[in-house]
């Protein structure tokens, strides 16, 4: 007699926050959570950022186009697919914006949203007759970026994913895309930009879409009420 196979039937639905297509998903399996396991105790970001996208890939009954995922659709179906795994509830430690005091707060994974800043126009004016055409990092920039982050510093990094979402840049004559350009090319093109120019990217950069959840809680320290918004899927495990 075969044995009975687990989890087969159980499908959820989610919509990826960047496209709003809606696909079903799966909860992790045992095999897969010791994968991911050894990804995070490795602190290898680059192992890290792979292992989290192949198990939304494992998990995700439609075809993904993994390169193409946002570092938002990347938290955001990944914390849904582990509050289905694990547990919904996940406990963090808030400091009190009175006393400093840390206090333990009970977070519900599920109701995390998608939280979109003031609407950025993504096509910058860089100069009377060339503008670039900006779009949010993928996972495919994530993977550059911290695959050569051991050899620089923080500001080297940034200007990395900055030029790694140049999309295009535009002149009055032609439109070059910057998929049939170098990285070393299109960061040569940033760096020749002035501060001014460049705080024109930052802003569309510092607009990207970000996992969050507002909380309130009581310190149990000095009584202060708190309301604080959590950021970033790191800061709710």
């Amino acid at each position: 007699m075969a044995l009975p196979k687990l989890n087969e039937t159980i499908r959820y639905e989610i919509e990826i926050p960047s496209t709003g297509k809606t696909i079903k998903y799966r909860p992790y399996l045992v095999k897969e959570e010791k994968v991911l396991l050894t990804a995070f105790e490795s602190g290898d970001q680059k192992q890290t950022l792979e292992t989290v996208v192949d198990t939304i890939e494992a998990c995700v009954y439609s075809k993904l186009q993994r390169n193409k995922l946002t570092t938002f659709d990347i938290e955001y179906l990944f914390m849904q697919i582990r509050s289905k795994s694990v547990g919904e509830i996940s406990t963090v430690g808030l400091s009190c914006s009175e006393c400093d005091t840390v206090n333990e707060i009970q977070v519900d994974v599920s109701e995390v949203v998608v939280k979109k800043s003031e609407s950025v126009d993504n096509t910058i004016d860089i100069v009377d007759n060339i503008k670039v055409r900006m779009r949010y990092p993928s996972f495919l920039d994530l993977a550059y970026v911290t695959s050569s982050k051991e050899d620089k510093n923080d500001n080297d990094v940034a200007f990395d994913l900055l030029s790694s979402c140049v999309e295009a840049v535009i002149t009055d004559d032609e439109e070059i895309l910057a998929e049939d350009e170098s990285k070393e090319a299109m960061r040569e093109f940033v760096e020749s930009m002035t501060t001014g120019q460049i705080s024109k990217l930052t802003e569309f950069m510092d607009s990207v879409p970000k996992v969050a959840h507002d909380v309130s809680f009581t310190c149990q320290s000095c009584g202060s009420l708190n309301t604080k918004t959590i950021e970033g899927m790191q800061n709710f495990f």
